[in-house]
C-alpha cells in the first residue's frame, strides 16, 4: 500500500469507529458530524485504489449518491427522509449497472433470481402487514414498497458476480458480502421505522452499512483494476 492509501485507510477506520461509538452511546451531535465524513474518506480512498476507469465509474456514482443520502437523512423530517431514500435508490441503480456490466450464466441467474423474488415477497408482506393496521405508518408503505425491489436486485446482482466472467473470486466475495450487509442495514432501518424495537438499532444499522460499503468499494476496486489490466 502507498502512503496515501495507508493514511486514508487509517482515517476511514478512525472516522467509522467514532461514528459507531456515537451511535452506540447516542451522542447524536458526534454521530451526525462523523456520518458523512466516512463516505467522503471512502470515496477518496476508492479513487486512490482504482482511479476512475469506466468499470469503476458506476460505483463512484453510487458512493456519491450514498453520501447525499447520508446527508439528507440527518434532518428529522418526512421530506428529508424521502430525499435520503431517493438518493439511496439511485445509488442502488448505479451499483446494479456496475455489477451487471458482465453477464451472468442463465442457470445461476435463474436460481438467485428465484431467491431474490422470494425474499422480496417476504419483505413486501412484512411492510404491508406492519402498515395495514396503523394509519400513521401508511406513508411508509408508499416509500418502502418501491425501494425494496431495487435493494434486493442490487444484492442479487452482486452475488451473481461469483459467476460473471472477469470477476476474481476475492473481488466477487467482498462485493457480495458488502451488498448483503447493505441489504441487512436497510432492512433494519425499515423495521425500525415501522415500529420494530431493536436494541442499539442505530449502531447496528450504521455498522452494517459502513462495513458493507467498504467491502463493496474494496471488491469493485479489485475488479476494476483487474479488467482494466486485461
Amino acid at each position: 500500500m502507498t502512503g496515501a492509501e495507508i493514511a486514508l485507510a487509517a482515517l476511514l477506520l478512525l472516522g467509522a469507529a467514532l461514528n459507531w461509538y456515537a451511535a452506540w452511546t447516542l451522542k447524536l451531535k458526534l454521530y451526525f458530524a462523523t456520518k458523512p465524513a466516512v463516505l467522503v474518506i471512502l470515496i477518496a480512498l476508492y479513487i486512490v485504489w482504482a482511479g476512475a476507469p469506466p468499470p469503476a465509474l458506476p460505483f463512484l456514482i453510487g458512493f456519491g449518491f450514498s453520501l447525499l443520502g447520508d446527508i439528507f437523512l440527518i434532518p428529522r423530517s418526512p421530506r428529508w427522509f424521502l430525499a435520503g431514500l431517493s438518493a439511496f435508490f439511485f445509488a442502488h441503480l448505479a451499483y446494479i449497472h456496475g455489477f451487471t456490466a458482465a453477464p451472468a450464466p442463465i442457470l445461476p441467474t435463474a436460481l438467485i433470481g428465484a431467491c431474490a423474488g422470494a425474499l422480496l415477497a417476504v419483505l413486501s408482506a412484512y411492510i404491508l402487514r406492519k402498515t395495514r393496521s396503523k394509519p400513521e405508518l401508511k406513508p411508509m408503505r408508499r416509500v418502502f414498497l418501491p425501494y425494496a425491489p431495487v435493494l434486493v436486485i442490487m444484492a442479487a446482482s452482486a452475488v451473481l458476480c461469483f459467476f460473471r466472467s472477469g470477476w476474481p473470486l476475492q473481488a466477487a466475495a467482498l462485493s457480495a458480502i458488502g451488498a448483503l450487509l447493505f441489504l441487512i442495514s436497510d432492512f433494519m432501518h425499515a423495521a425500525d421505522r415501522l415500529g420494530k424495537r431493536i436494541p442499539r438499532v442505530k449502531f447496528w444499522i450504521i455498522a452494517t452499512y459502513h462495513i458493507g460499503q467498504m467491502l463493496i468499494a474494496l471488491g469493485t476496486a479489485q475488479w476494476a483494476l483487474h479488467v482494466s489490466a486485461v
